[in-house]
């Protein structure tokens, strides 16, 4: 028979491995977080860094056309004027083209639609991916119009001493009017619909002899909103003009005044959320599904650039903050960028406030847009739409 013996481990010893099981967890969990460390500062330096050149991926089109206005649909991007619209995919292939009359074109987008109004006129024509849905013809001026993501078209309409809102569906049918006289309700200023077309923020502007105010006005055309024939609530303003209201979301809509810009929650009855106190003049403002932002002037402490520029969340919170150099004639954001035009340059800000890219071109530049990437951009000259990439 052999020997055999067996091995205890001494208190000492199971100390000693308790504590390289501590050290090796503690390592793990070291190593651990700093990966998440290193990998969100090299995501953070990837969504932030700057650009000083770009190489032009195709030319989407080349002519010389009137219709030289464009806008994102989907991943791609529409280019229209007052005879046609087109839409491109993301990679700059034509995917349909539609002709129309119009003489004051104005384009507006959803997840799934594209509505293209004739303001002062009397037409909207209704796309979709695949091409022309529908069209409606009202019986009065058009001042404003909107679409939402289900396909219901909101339009303020204009008459002699009255005004309208109205909402049809895609196929024309109309759903609701709703009449609006100027000498009790004031006239329409801007109208805003939430995405799934059941609430309708509008701004009125009103003349009560010789006081002058603003009321905002939002309209409820759920089932829920007929008990109370469609009002839910309403504000008024005496010393300020909100000549836009936007939805910013799905939930908040922002009234932008001329010295204040005001966010309301609608979840419920509608609740002041936000107001945000301009104390300089306004030059531009601008916003996207998830945010808006605002040029002003400088305040006293304030010198970097010519003008200020703020983003805000969809909540009314800033998250950043920049100086604007040099003027601008076109000032937009898209999936968070934004992006100043001027004849010859372009200079695009993340919604923190960074400046990515800054570009003088030689070519006479039109419009810019952000396409299904970081790096991609529609750019439009006076001849032709090129889709380009950053670099």
């Amino acid at each position: 028979m052999k020997d055999f013996s067996i091995y205890v481990n001494s208190a000492e010893k199971l100390e000693q491995i308790k504590n390289k099981k501590r050290f090796y967890r503690k390592y793990r969990i070291f190593l651990g977080i700093l990966a998440v460390v290193v990998l969100s500062g090299a995501m953070t330096a990837y969504h932030y860094r700057e650009f000083h050149s770009f190489e032009r991926v195709k030319t989407v089109i080349e002519e010389n056309s009137s219709e030289q206005n464009i806008e994102i649909y989907k991943d791609g991007v529409l280019k229209y004027g007052e005879n046609q619209i087109a839409y491109y995919d993301k990679n700059g292939d034509g995917v349909w083209s539609k002709t129309y009359s119009i003489s004051k074109p104005q384009v507006k987008t959803s997840k799934n639609y594209i509505l293209a109004a004739d303001l002062q006129g009397r037409n909207l024509y209704i796309y979709d991916n695949e091409g022309e849905v529908g069209a409606i013809t009202t019986s009065y001026d058009i001042l404003d119009a909107e679409i939402s993501d289900q396909g219901v078209v909101a339009v303020a309409l204009s008459a002699k001493n009255t005004n309208y809102i109205e909402l049809y569906n895609t196929d024309g049918d109309k759903l609701v009017s709703i009449q609006t006289s100027i000498s009790e309700n004031g006239y329409p200023l801007d109208i805003a619909l939430s995405p799934n077309g059941q609430i309708l923020c509008a701004s009125f502007f009103i003349v009560d002899g010789v006081e002058m105010k603003n009321r905002l006005t939002f309209y409820d055309f759920s089932e829920e909103g007929e008990k109370t024939e469609n009002i839910l609530g309403g504000y008024d303003f005496n010393n300020t003009v909100v000549p836009t209201v936007a939805f910013i979301g799905s939930d908040n809509v922002c009234a932008f005044g001329d010295d204040k810009i005001s966010v309301y929650s609608i979840m419920g009855k509608p609740r002041l959320q936000k107001e945000i106190e301009v104390n300089s003049s306004i030059k531009s403002i601008a916003f996207d599904d998830g945010h808006f932002a605002i040029v002003r002037g400088h305040y006293s402490d304030e010198k970097e650039g010519n003008y200020t520029l703020e983003v805000f969340s969809k909540n009314g919170n800033m998250v950043g903050k920049s100086g604007v150099k040099g003027d601008y004639t076109t000032m937009r954001i898209r999936r968070g960028k934004v992006i100043f035009i001027s004849p010859y340059h372009c200079s695009v800000y993340t919604s923190s406030g960074s400046n990515i890219f800054d570009y003088n071109f030689k070519k006479h530049v039109l419009q810019m847009l952000p396409g299904a990437d970081s790096q991609s951009y529609f750019i439009e000259y006076d001849d032709r739409l090129d889709l380009i990439k950053l670099k």
